[in-house]
């Protein structure tokens, strides 16, 4: 056998026999119960009220003196990032004297583009975005805290909104107020 074809058979072979180490997918963690809770910008609340729009909870959702907490159901997050996806049950309803647009079962996603996405009719769509600068993360036992999490309308919603009330008046970008989520991890 010439002896290039026989290194490049031993080569491949030795290739072959070595096993290819995984790449370590990062640890995750399980997340459920809880809530999220949606603190209103006051001047958006205005704005709503301005144009004939009320905001009103979808059950299990309520109303609470911090704002409207959405009960968290499960999720998964990178252990150390805490990136991934909570999701919740409950929603908001958004209407007018003469239209409804309920919003249900909320969903966090937080990768490289966080934002808040939600079912309205038979979609899954972006609702908000979420700027986490300025969030404050913090454990205590099995409890995870984040806290101070800018929420803002995201450019579908203020379209499909403003389809959907007749109006130009809302922009993606609109600050929604603040949101905290309060949850249990499980290993």
């Amino acid at each position: 056998m010439n002896p290039i074809r026989l290194f490049v058979a031993v080569l491949v072979a030795g290739l072959v026999a070595v096993p290819v180490a995984a790449a370590k997918s990062p640890k995750s963690v399980k997340v459920s119960r809880g809530a999220t809770t949606l603190s209103l910008d006051p001047d958006t609340a205005a704005a709503l009220t301005g144009l004939g729009l009320t905001v009103s909870p979808l059950k299990p959702a309520k109303a609470t003196k911090a704002g409207i907490a959405f009960p968290v159901t499960n999720g998964r997050l990178n252990a150390k990032t805490y990136a991934g996806r909570i999701s919740h049950t409950g929603g908001l309803r958004i209407a007018s004297s003469s239209t409804k647009v309920d919003l249900r079962n909320f969903r966090i996603v937080v990768d490289e583009a966080p934002n808040l996405t939600a079912r309205v009719g038979d979609s899954r769509i972006s609702i908000a975005d979420l700027d986490l600068s300025g969030a404050d993360i913090s454990k205590s036992g099995r409890t995870l805290t984040i806290a101070n999490v800018a929420v803002a309308l995201s450019d579908t919603a203020a379209m499909a909104l403003n389809q959907a009330f007749g109006t130009d008046a809302l922009k993606g970008g609109t600050p929604l107020g603040t949101a905290t989520v309060v949850t249990k991890v499980k290993r």
